[in-house]
């Protein structure tokens, strides 16, 4: 009985980060979008070693297999020779005109209204813009919350000194609440679905994520399956990358890709309305 009761209770509070795929049919549907957010990691611009031949392997085979009508990138870089080149429609957004770390949008469709949270004291940022598809219009938001700035090792972790890293995970994630806030207070004055994906750099048992799910769907939840993955510390398995819906659209698959050339894997969902 003990044992029964361990088993229910956990998987009642793992579903955020383990699910098993429904199968239940999708809704047939002419509107239908297929999305797809990677944080790039700069395109490993700043490694020692270099294969961009590989990276562009990487993403012709994702975007081969899931097809994505738009695509998210977090981490894009300046310099990179990766130019998306079958998505005319791009929103490609820098803080600075000398910095070289910032973050697009590309489509197969008209982007409209681009524009940005550019928030004070950190290169992590909020972009979004308009995607007109027929005679129906999807905002399209493009996250890369916070960072926690601290290195994906534990050893690291107890290397530092505990207060030091308690004041430096407070402050990111105090940041990482008022960056919620501002994309939730413009998504309620849409008349319009959206779509909110990116890299929110933390868990789905977070505040943050709690904050987001209150308005939205979660294409994992809905239609994912296995533990969703997208971030490895070490040896924990984390998911960290999300793809978020209004209450409005349905979510007809979510895949997350297992070929990445980043510390991050691709998620990708297709949708519809």
């Amino acid at each position: 009985m003990l044992s029964t009761i361990l088993v229910v209770i956990a998987y009642f509070y793992f579903t955020p980060f383990y699910e098993i795929y429904s199968t239940e049919d999708p809704v047939k549907s002419k509107n239908k979008l297929i999305v797809l957010s990677h944080n790039v990691r700069i395109f490993n611009a700043y490694e020692k070693v270099i294969d961009d031949v590989a990276i562009s392997k990487i993403i012709s085979d994702n975007n081969t297999e899931v097809t994505p009508d738009v695509i998210c990138i977090q981490e894009y870089y300046r310099g990179t020779s990766h130019n998306f080149s079958e998505y005319p429609y791009r929103f490609i957004h820098f803080r600075h005109k000398k910095s070289n770390l910032g973050h697009a949008i590309f489509s197969k469709y008209p982007l409209i209204n681009k524009e940005a949270f550019d928030f004070e004291g950190t290169q992590n940022n909020i972009i979004f813009s308009q995607v007109i598809k027929g005679n129906d219009t999807i905002t399209v938001y493009n996250l890369h919350l916070n960072s926690l700035g601290v290195l994906a090792s534990v050893s690291s972790l107890q290397e530092q000194d505990t207060s030091i890293l308690k004041n430096r995970l407070m402050h990111a994630f105090r940041n990482q609440q008022d960056q919620v806030a501002a994309v939730l207070a413009h998504s309620k004055t849409l008349k319009h679905p959206f779509i909110m994906m990116g890299d929110f750099n933390n868990t789905p048992y977070s505040y943050i994520y709690d904050q987001l799910r209150e308005s939205t769907k979660d294409a994992f939840d809905e239609k994912g399956s296995g533990f969703g993955t997208t971030f490895w510390f070490e040896w924990f398995p984390m998911r960290i990358d999300y793809i978020l819906t209004s209450e409005e659209i349905e979510v007809q698959s979510f895949k997350t890709l297992k070929e990445t050339f980043s510390d991050h894997y691709p998620v990708s969902a297709s949708v519809s309305w």
